[in-house]
């Protein structure tokens, strides 16, 4: 399972921090600096981006059904009423289930998302989930949630999700309490982790407000960290900022080529397995011929078993020279030294051979009576053997039986 890294940019997308998380937990070294910087450190790591919330509208809405394709078309129209801003300029995304029949709804400028996405993808950055900071603070009923830090705040509440700064909190929070009516909160918990004296003033405005300072020990990464719940978040990267469709849209105009590549392997397998069936056809055709010289030069004898023929013929030429007290070498030399001349002069076909007292008999096949002179001239110059040939054209068939005597 890949590392987890939990990074949090700045509205501009150039400066950030990030910390390695397990279970729940931050683990390793606290970094801060440019977003570039953080690229090595989130590579190969399941990335969880934390924008701020400032920049994003967030709400909660019941919406009817649960097609989500559906349901992620309506919500434009379902909180346009609270939006300011043209919801044509708008991006919106949905939590992954409601709670209490309500969707958590966020909304943020489509430039926005634009300038967040190309400036990951521009420090090497590939990020699974993008969420607006507030949303990694714990959802509760019974308590709220805020997150002091040095100059803002993050409030997570089930009437309202939002940042502030910190001399409008005091304002904000009595604004919510009030809102609650029947709801409110046993005790808003809140992480100061601002290291300055703002729950002072916050005690003294928020006099109708129980609060219960929690240690920030680890700072508002350890906060986040512990409390972060996807399910109880959005992630961003919905719609056309998905990561999968991402990935399919850059895949889209390779599918022609791989069809195209697909047809290609489909046209060779047909080809080579043409070829094998062609190769077959012609070694039966040359197995019948092997059999068929055979059956002229021991006439009478039984066929060998198929693949047998020329080690049989060897076997039965070696006899033959046996008997009639002949070196095999002679033949063997006069087989050797005839068979490449006769292998390359095209149109010539054998139909058989006799050897006798050192006298070799081969019956020819050729294309034209004309190519019998060339060829016994060929084995001549070549062997310097005594050549004689005797040729016959029958129906534009030549037939020639060149009767080779070797020197020795």
């Amino acid at each position: 399972m890949p590392r987890t890294i939990l990074l949090r940019i700045d509205p501009t997308a150039t400066e950030a921090s990030w910390q390695r998380v397990e279970n729940g937990q931050l683990a390793g070294s606290f970094h801060q600096g440019k977003l570039g910087d953080a690229s090595r450190h989130c590579r190969g790591a399941h990335v969880i981006v934390m924008v701020p919330s400032e920049e994003v509208f967030i709400t909660n809405v019941a919406l009817p059904g649960k097609n989500r394709k559906k349901l992620i078309k309506a919500v434009p129209y379902a909180v346009e009423d609270q939006i300011v801003d043209d919801i044509e300029t708008l991006h919106f995304a949905l939590s992954p289930a409601p709670a209490d029949g309500q969707y958590v709804v966020a909304a943020v400028e489509e430039r926005m998302m634009e300038y967040w996405d190309k400036s990951l993808k521009a420090a090497g950055i590939y990020a699974e989930t993008l969420i607006p900071d507030v949303l990694a603070l714990q959802d509760a009923k019974e308590s709220w949630t805020v997150l002091l830090e040095a100059d803002r705040a993050l409030v997570r509440s089930p009437s309202g999700m939002f940042s502030s700064d910190i001399d409008n909190l005091p304002f904000m929070l009595n604004n919510l309490h009030q809102q609650a009516g029947d709801e409110k909160p046993d005790e808003v918990v809140i992480y100061d982790c601002s290291k300055a004296s703002h729950m002072t003033t916050l005690t003294a405005l928020c006099s109708e407000i129980e609060f219960n300072v929690m240690e920030c020990a680890d700072g508002p990464f350890g906060v986040l960290a512990r409390h972060y719940e996807p399910r109880s978040s959005v992630n961003l990267l919905q719609g056309e900022y998905n990561r999968q469709q991402g990935l399919g849209r850059h895949i889209k105009p390779w599918i022609p080529a791989a069809a195209l590549f697909a047809v290609w392997i489909g046209w060779q397998l047909v080809v080579n397995i043409t070829a094998l069936i062609d190769l077959g056809n012609k070694s039966d055709v040359l197995t019948e011929q092997m059999r068929s010289v055979y059956k002229s030069a021991f006439a009478g004898a039984k066929l060998p078993a198929a693949g047998y023929e020329r080690s049989s013929m060897e076997a039965k030429l070696n006899l033959i020279l046996e008997k009639q007290g002949q070196s095999q070498g002679s033949l063997q030399e006069m087989l050797v030294q005839t068979a490449p001349i006769l292998k390359n002069v095209s149109g010539v076909k054998i139909d058989g051979m006799r050897y006798t007292n050192g006298k070799l008999d081969i019956d020819l096949t050729v294309k034209l009576s004309s190519d019998v002179e060339p060829l016994k001239e060929k084995i001549e110059n070549q062997t310097g053997w005594e050549v004689k040939s005797n040729a016959s054209t029958s129906k534009g068939v030549t037939k020639v039986r060149l009767t080779i005597k070797s020197s020795s």
